[in-house]
C-alpha cells in the first residue's frame, strides 16, 4: 500500500493510497499536492495501462502544479479552462505514446482531478473544481453522508442517462466498464467539471472504479468518517473496498478540510 500524508498550511490534509488488490499488477496511479489531487486508472494491458496512468498523472501535475516536484496549484488561476487544458495535455501525451510505441498502441486511462479555487485555512473552508474523464468517481463526504459528484463515462451509464436502461439493467450490462470517454481514446477529450465547497471536517474523495464497484456513498462515508487523518481515511477506504469484494485495483485520494489553521 502506498500512501502519502501532507498536512499543509492551506488547511487541507491530503493523502493517497493505492494497491493492486486481487490483480497481478497495479495499473492505477495517484498523487496529491497542496490544493490538488489526481487519480488515474490505466487501461490497455499490463504495460500499457500502467504507462498511460503514469503519463496522465505526470501531465496533470506538470500543467497544474509545475511538475512532479512542484509546489501545488495557484487557486487564483484555477478554472474550467485550466482544467480542460491540463486534461487535454494528458490526452495528447498518451496519444503520442501510442503512436511511438506499437506495444502500447491500445493504452488509455481515466482521470479525476480536484483543484482548489480558494483555500481559506483561517476559516476552515475551501472551494474546489472536480474534473473527470472516464469512470473514476468522486464524492463529497460531509456530516457523515457521501454524495457522488461524478457520472461515469461508460456505455452503460450513457444508456442509463438516456433512459434506455434501468439502474438494475445498467449494473448487469456488458458495457458497464466500456469507456465512452477516455484519455488517449480520441483526438479531443472533454472533461465534466463540478464545483464543490468544503467546510470544517468535510472530505473530498477521489477513487478508481475498484472502489465504486463495491461501495456506494454511504459505504465511502462510513470508511472515511471514522479516520483521524487523510492518510488513515485513504487507507481505510482501500481496506473497505477489498473487504467488500472488489476484484480490481483500488486507489483513493482524500482531501480533508482541517477545522482551522490552528487545528
Amino acid at each position: 500500500m502506498n500512501a502519502g500524508h501532507d498536512l499543509v498550511t492551506t488547511g487541507i490534509d491530503a493523502a493517497c493510497a493505492s494497491v493492486a488488490g486481487k490483480r497481478p499488477d497495479n495499473q492505477d496511479r495517484c498523487a496529491v499536492r497542496p490544493g490538488l489531487g489526481v487519480v488515474s486508472d490505466g487501461v490497455g494491458g499490463h504495460a500499457g495501462g500502467a504507462r498511460a496512468a503514469e503519463l496522465t498523472v505526470a501531465a496533470v501535475l506538470e500543467a497544474l502544479a509545475g511538475g512532479p516536484e512542484g509546489g501545488g496549484v495557484d487557486p487564483s488561476a484555477v478554472g474550467d479552462t485550466l482544467l480542460a487544458q491540463a486534461i487535454g495535455r494528458a490526452n495528447g501525451v498518451v496519444r503520442g505514446g501510442r503512436r511511438r510505441d506499437l506495444s502500447v498502441a491500445a493504452m488509455g486511462a481515466t482521470v479525476i482531478v480536484a483543484a482548489a479555487t480558494r483555500l481559506d485555512a483561517a476559516a476552515g473552508r475551501s472551494r474546489w473544481l472536480v474534473a473527470h474523464v472516464g469512470d473514476s468517481p468522486g464524492w463529497l463526504v460531509s456530516a457523515g453522508r457521501g454524495t457522488r459528484l461524478t457520472h461515469d463515462h461508460t456505455l452503460a451509464a450513457e444508456l442509463l442517462r438516456a433512459g434506455s436502461l434501468t439502474p438494475a439493467d445498467a449494473d448487469r450490462h456488458p458495457g458497464r466498464h466500456v469507456l465512452s470517454r477516455s484519455i488517449g481514446g480520441e483526438q479531443h477529450v472533454r472533461p465534466d467539471v463540478a464545483a464543490v465547497e468544503l467546510g470544517p471536517g468535510d472530505q473530498l474523495v477521489l477513487a478508481s472504479d475498484g472502489v465504486a464497484d463495491v461501495l456506494d456513498g454511504a459505504g465511502v462515508a462510513s470508511a472515511v468518517s471514522r479516520a483521524a487523518t487523510a492518510e488513515e481515511a485513504a487507507q481505510a477506504l482501500v481496506v473497505a473496498a477489498l473487504a467488500a469484494g472488489t476484484t480490481d485495483n483500488v486507489t483513493t485520494v482524500v482531501l480533508r478540510q482541517v477545522a482551522s489553521s490552528s487545528a
